[in-house]
């Protein structure tokens, strides 16, 4: 569903932006043309001025019907709530609640609120009138980009407020507001000449407030006004800093595990319990964000309990649950290899969907086939345990050409169900010849950060601390062939990962800058490339200036 705050760019005229949806053939051409409105038969006639209307008819050239009025209708500035209706072939706006302010410009919006009949396309319209002797012709444009990744941000609502908010549970709303096109921009037209702070959020209950739930971006000077378009300021959404901590995701998965994540890492003063029936197993990820824990039941339904200690209260979290078949279900595994080759700087990992109670390393078979010889021969091997779901096997890989791995299901018993089929795995061990080395250059030491370097086809990450002092060559080993891109994260808090900031305390989500270089490793080569550091320190002090 498009967003409902979408701005024209015209003052002349009353635009229609077709929207066509191709329906189905019924003899003869789709209609992709969008209702068009009989432009000289609007009442009041299209940018009028002197004018309160309480009644606003706007006649189309053939039969229409509304879609999803409520939320694609809209007045701006939002002094009124209109009410709405279709009389034969035409839309008849009228005065629901609220009083037209004088000497004001508005702008009526029906945002994809009007489709025809038969083919069910849609468009966006706009109208506008004065209750003064003129329109405003004041225009301004902002544009809105993720803190993260730079990109362009769509359909994200930019509100023009008169005061600088203080908090996000005001109910204060944007004099003006608009949505970002497909480059992130939001353009506002028919303006008055007044001070105006701007802020985006996804407004994602349509209420054209900022809720503590939704990302957001603040331009922390007044808005620039002027008489033409410009792309304007660049302003970065972000998600929101909060304390409160809260269950974003809530599922049952076979065999009986409840996986649960939170809005952000548990702190030292949060807890999660459980309620009976308890897990078995409780595994937490490395953020400590979000936790798998293993039952162990015979039930095909059932619920699971728990109580979040966090912001000094208690909530208490349950999961219904309900398997269908336990037939078929056993353990599985999955592992690390990548199209049957153990990477040459990986060890093999096993990992399972539930807890292995029972795991017999005498019953596991590995046989190896040197380089150069054409026979398996049994090698020695050790069992790690990293969690009660996942398992290393460590050998010796020199001189190693290919692996072959069995397991009986006699030697592994889950939680819950056993390994009912032998697991089988043959692979082969990737060469330190056919990796690459990647020399890394600055321009200069960078700031303390994080430099993110990610495989573009595999998007696998590695991250580089610096220190801001120690260094500005750095060395990876072992690159697997392929395009990797570069991101800096000036990781000013020192967390050792990305902080947002906020809105209402002028703290701005940490820096991030892409690099357009990229650098091809290739088997058995070293590839050395060079960031330039001191132009992006340029860069972010005169981005720092415009904002």
């Amino acid at each position: 569903m498009a967003r409902i705050h979408f701005i024209v760019v015209c003052v002349l005229s009353l635009f229609l932006f077709s929207c066509g949806q191709v329906g189905s053939i019924t003899g003869g051409d789709v209609d992709t043309q969008s209702p068009k409105i009989i432009v000289e038969r609007v009442s009041p006639p299209m940018e009028s001025t002197n004018i309160s209307p309480q009644i606003i008819t706007i006649p189309f050239d053939e039969f229409i019907e509304f879609n999803k009025a409520a939320e694609n209708i809209t007045v701006t500035p939002a002094d009124v709530k209109l009410d709405y209706l279709i009389k034969k072939k035409s839309v008849i706006l009228s005065v629901e609640s609220g009083n037209w302010k004088p000497n004001t410009t508005y702008t009526i919006y029906l945002n994809r609120a009007v489709k025809d009949i038969t083919e069910a396309n849609d468009s966006i319209i706009a109208y506008v009138f004065s209750t003064g002797d003129y329109l405003d012709s004041l225009k301004t444009a902002i544009q809105v980009v993720d803190a993260y990744s730079g990109k362009p941000v769509v359909d994200v609502t930019v509100g023009l407020f008169t005061q600088q908010l203080e908090n996000d549970s005001s109910n204060f709303e944007p004099r003006y507001y608009a949505s970002t096109d497909n480059t992130g921009i939001a353009k506002f037209q028919f303006i008055k000449d007044t001070t105006f702070f701007a802020y985006a959020f996804e407004d994602d209950n349509y209420n054209n407030r900022i809720d503590p739930t939704e990302k957001r971006a603040v331009l922390r000077n007044p808005v620039k006004l002027d008489t033409i378009f410009e792309t304007g300021s660049i302003i970065r959404l972000m998600p929101p800093e909060t304390n409160s901590t809260w269950v974003i995701s809530n599922e049952v998965i076979p065999t009986a595990t409840w996986c649960l994540s939170f809005n952000r890492p548990l702190r030292e003063v949060d807890s999660f319990t459980f309620i009976d029936p308890q897990p078995t197993e409780i595994i937490w990820n490395g953020a400590k964000d979000s936790l798998s824990a293993f039952y162990e039941t015979d039930a095909n339904t059932g619920t699971f309990y728990g109580v979040l200690h966090a912001n000094d209260k208690m909530d208490t979290i349950n999961k219904k649950y309900f398997i269908r078949d336990k037939t078929d279900m056993k353990i599985v595994s999955t592992n690390n290899l990548n199209n049957k080759k153990l990477w040459s700087n990986d060890t093999l990992k096993l990992k399972f969907n539930e807890p292995v109670l029972y795991f017999d390393n005498a019953e596991i078979m590995l046989e190896t086939i040197l380089e150069g010889d054409s026979l398996k021969s049994p090698i020695e091997y050790e069992v790690i345990n990293h969690s009660p779901i996942e398992k290393s096997i460590f050998f010796n890989k020199k001189n190693v050409e290919k692996v072959f791995l069995s397991i009986p299901p006699k030697a592994i018993q889950g939680l819950n169900y056993p390994l009912k089929d032998s697991l089988n795995l043959d692979f082969t061990l990737q060469k330190e010849k056919e990796t690459g080395v990647m020399i890394i250059e600055f321009d200069t030491i960078p700031a303390y950060g994080i430099l993110v370097v990610t495989n573009k086809s595999t998007k696998l990450k590695r991250n580089i601390v610096f220190d801001g002092v120690e260094k500005s060559t750095h060395r990876i080993e072992s690159m697997q062939p392929g395009e990797y891109g570069f991101h800096f994260i000036y990781d000013t808090d020192k967390s050792g990962a990305w902080t947002t900031g906020s809105i209402f305390e002028n703290k701005d989500a940490e820096i991030i800058k892409w690099f357009n270089n990229t650098s091809t490793i290739r088997a058995n080569w070293e590839v050395k490339t060079t960031l330039t550091i001191k132009l992006m320190n340029e860069e972010l002090e005169k981005e720092s200036e415009n904002n």
